[in-house]
């Protein structure tokens, strides 16, 4: 068997070569790979390891913690009940807001009246006031027209009408010093 040289043959022997230099990557990744699997797998079994104590308590916290239906009927109840108890405390309350609003209404009514009242007897008061002092300002207006002196002056509550100006309608008075 002679061997030949032939571009066909040249081509055989480079692809033989690339697929066992393929094969011999091919095993070094697998061989990585598993090392990198095995690493994670230690890993993870030891992080699952100390996780089961933590899991354990906190599924024992939970036990305690979450109350049997048992124990929740009664509290919601006597939540019910004072829900109940409360609505009917705002109706009363509700009643009486009502009650103290007439009452002022009719309280305000009422001072309206008394204010109408005493401002109608203030007027009263004032008009009659009015026509007791023009009544002596005229007279005094009359008495200081006619021309008599000072002394002849009407005396009003013991004091002699000074000036009195017929146009203005206000009376001076000067205390009686004697």
């Amino acid at each position: 068997m002679t061997f030949e040289v032939t571009p066909v043959t040249i081509a055989l022997l480079v692809l033989i070569i690339v697929a066992v230099w393929a094969v011999i990557e091919l095993a070094k990744t697998l061989r990585k790979t598993q090392t990198t699997l095995d690493e994670l797998t230690h890993t993870v079994n030891d992080t699952v390891g100390q996780l089961q104590p933590i899991i354990g308590k906190v599924d024992g916290l939970l036990d305690d913690i979450q109350p049997s239906v048992q124990e929740v009927q009664p509290l919601l109840e006597k939540a019910e009940t004072t829900l109940d108890e409360a609505a009917g405390s705002l109706g009363h309350v509700n009643e009486i807001l009502s009650d103290v609003s007439s009452v002022s209404g009719t309280a305000s009514s009422v001072t309206d009246s008394v204010k109408s009242a005493a401002y109608s007897a203030a007027n009263g008061v004032a008009s009659a006031v009015n026509r007791f002092t023009s009544h002596t300002a005229n007279k005094a207006a009359a008495a200081l027209s006619e021309g008599a002196e000072d002394d002849n002056l009407p005396a009003v509550h013991g004091a002699h009408v000074r000036n009195a100006s017929t146009g203005s309608g206000y009376v001076t008075y000067d205390s009686e010093t004697e």
